[in-house]
């Protein structure tokens, strides 16, 4: 009987942690992975037709609000009265003091408010993404590299992002960068097909230039 009480509040307390345990933060899934829920997130809305504000988005188990923010009114400071000078600081230490507590602040901020920040990062990349992949099919390479570079920028490590970098380079000619690029995306982690057109384009472009 003690042992059947044992187990119950075993998987109880197994099964309360299974519900209590954070999502994890979908910021570090493939480019191409957002590009596809946010397709998704755009047809139900245009099936829908409904006005989209508040533009509220869920992704991946993971839902924010996008779109600029309209920044805080700050007012006008009211007059200060003159004080006596306060004795002189030393800058060093002033400023190891700032940078204490700056360092505390960024610190104590909770694992939803750093993923907040992550994905709204990572939303832009894929944007970007976007843009450049429509400015490649109109066959605007230098718009379509420029939108590479900028998620790249802001979703370092993606695998896909740096084999799209590697096509537009080498629709400019620019072979060596390009070879650098798929050089990068050979050795991310991520979804087989890109790693396998790096490692083609590798093979193509270094045997070419043998």
């Amino acid at each position: 009987m003690y042992l059947r009480c044992v187990v119950a509040v075993l998987i109880l307390s197994a099964s309360l942690l299974a519900q209590t345990s954070p999502i994890p933060c979908p910021a570090d899934r493939p480019v191409d992975d957002l590009l596809s829920e946010l397709k998704k997130q755009q047809s139900k809305k245009n099936n829908r037709n409904k006005n989209p504000q508040p533009d509220v988005i869920c992704i991946l188990g993971w839902c924010g609000q996008t779109g600029k923010k309209t920044p805080p009114t700050v007012p006008e400071p009211a007059p200060r009265a003159e004080k006596p000078s306060a004795p002189a600081v030393d800058s060093d230490k002033s400023a190891d003091s700032s940078s204490s507590k700056s360092e505390g602040v960024s610190s104590s901020k909770r694992p939803e408010e750093n993923c907040n920040e992550a994905m709204a990062e990572a939303l832009d990349a894929a944007h970007n993404v976007e843009v450049g992949d429509f400015s490649f099919q109109q066959k605007n390479y230098k718009g379509a590299l420029m939108r590479y570079q900028i998620a790249d920028e802001l979703k370092a490590g993606d695998a896909a992002i740096q084999v799209r970098q590697g096509r537009a380079l080498e629709k400019l000619s620019q072979l060596p960068q390009a070879i650098e690029s798929y050089q990068k995306a050979e050795k991310l982690a991520g979804p087989q097909k890109w790693t396998d057109e790096a490692r083609s384009a590798l093979a193509r472009l270094q045997g070419s230039a043998r």
